[in-house]
């Protein structure tokens, strides 16, 4: 791992001096992927303890139990993803001990909403709550330079996700690497391949499944050979992380009418929420026939003020983004789509 240090300005050597860290992480993806969120979790923390200090832990487990009541009492079905950009460890606890205390208040009033886990699989653990998450940015870019065809890695990334859990597990798809309209030229195809994967020692079967495969058999003789599912059939939903939300599930609406699919599919709302952002998302989602959930992240885990001041003590933007892979660079585009497929 390697750090390098960008000052703005004339650096003198001082600790005032401010400026951009640049981190490099070389080795295997099994490996450094690893990496990424203790990393920017620590650097966070770090900035906070030593150059932003004027702030305080306190309220912050009461502001969290109180956005989850607000959240809840919405109906909106929400899990915390702000380990990345948290304050520090203490704070996310907080966050978790207001979360989950408003999550068995919710429960006892009969609130329509939901806390439905977490990305931090330790805290998942410590507080008893499902850990959850969705395919990553990273996912697509590494596959890309891997195969080394990047106009067919979406359809190679999402046919080894299939490959691997099998349809319909961990089935939210990630649509903005290359661009939602190219992602979904992809998604719309027939999965392809998935049997060439290796599968796991099959088991004697048993009586039960002799029947069920002869029942199978039959089934199939009168109706003929079951057509192929589309990567949109087998996956719960997408998620949402750039551009306008409102243009995205409007697009989303028109693909999975052309496509026929009446299931009420998943739309993962997750880029820089708040509450006032949730409630306007779950609205304009439920109105186009899906259902939201959302993924909040730094409202949650680093919103504090100065105590002098009152204002704002901003988060760190800080990101990890893989940058090349078997000697090939990983790219991401990111541009806002238009309301309608090209």
């Amino acid at each position: 791992m390697f750090l390098t240090f960008h000052p703005v300005g004339k650096d003198n050597g001082d600790d005032s001096v401010i400026g951009d860290i640049d981190i490099k992480i070389s080795g295997t993806w099994v490996d450094t992927i690893l990496y990424e969120i203790p990393i920017l979790a620590l650097t966070s923390e770090a900035f906070f303890k030593f150059m932003d200090t004027d702030w305080e832990y306190d309220e912050q487990e009461q502001k969290a139990f109180d956005k989850g009541m607000r959240l809840l009492g919405a109906g909106c079905v929400f899990s915390e993803f702000g380990t990345r950009r948290r304050r520090d460890y203490h704070t996310q606890a907080l966050v978790f001990r207001g979360l989950t205390r408003a999550a068995k208040e919710a429960e006892k009033r009969g609130l329509p909403g939901k806390l439905s886990g977490t990305s931090n699989v330790h805290l998942a653990m410590r507080f008893n709550i499902p850990p959850v998450g969705t395919v990553a940015h990273e996912w697509f870019m590494g596959i890309a330079a891997i195969v080394n065809d990047y106009t067919a890695a979406t359809e190679e990334a999402l046919r080894r996700w299939v490959g691997c859990y099998g349809p319909g597990v961990l089935g939210i798809a990630l649509t903005d690497t290359f661009g939602t309209p190219e992602f979904l030229k992809a998604f719309s195809k027939p999965i392809r391949g998935v049997d060439d994967h290796p599968k796991p020692k099959p088991r004697q079967p048993s009586i039960a499944d002799t029947f069920i495969a002869a029942v199978d058999r039959l089934i199939g003789e009168v109706d003929g050979p079951t057509p192929e599912k589309t990567y949109a059939q087998v996956f719960t939903g997408v998620r949402q992380d750039s551009g306008d939300p409102a243009k995205f599930v409007e697009l989303m609406r028109k693909f999975y009418d052309e496509q026929g699919i009446k299931d009420r599919k998943v739309i993962v709302f997750s880029d820089s929420l708040n509450i006032d952002r949730c409630l306007e998302y779950k609205k304009v989602s439920e109105e186009a026939g899906f259902q939201p959930t959302f993924g909040v992240g730094t409202f949650l885990t680093n919103d504090f003020v100065h105590k002098s001041t009152g204002k704002k003590s901003v988060p760190l933007n800080i990101v990890i983004k893989l940058n090349s892979a078997a000697g090939r660079p990983a790219i991401k585009i990111r541009y806002v789509i238009a309301a309608s497929m090209v």
